[in-house]
């Protein structure tokens, strides 16, 4: 899985990805984002994750995604999905996600 993740201002991270977000692939990209949010200097609370290229998730990426939420929630701060596919949307709806998150 290709994960790019840029600085955006002072507490700001944007995160491209294109592939699978399974059992295989999630964990490394929570990982990534996880680390760069709480190794950074500042305080990142303000995180884009660009689904575009994302071509399926898995339960195991939902759980990634949920716990990137409950982290930047407790730090006051706010996880947006961009550019999310109906089928992925679907994915997020079954369970419940569309009542918290939100998508651009």
């Amino acid at each position: 899985m290709d994960i790019s993740i840029k600085v955006v201002g002072l507490s700001g991270l944007y995160v491209k990805a294109a592939g699978r977000l399974d059992l295989d692939n999630a964990v490394e990209y929570g990982a990534k984002i996880k680390d760069l949010i709480e190794d950074s200097d500042d305080v990142i609370n303000d995180v884009t994750l660009d689904f575009s290229e994302i071509t399926f998730i898995s339960s195991f990426g939902l759980k990634v995604v949920l716990e990137l939420y409950k982290q930047l929630k407790e730090q006051e701060g706010t996880l947006r999905l961009k550019d999310v596919s109906e089928q992925i949307m679907s994915s997020f709806k079954m369970v419940g996600f569309d009542k918290f998150l939100i998508f651009e």
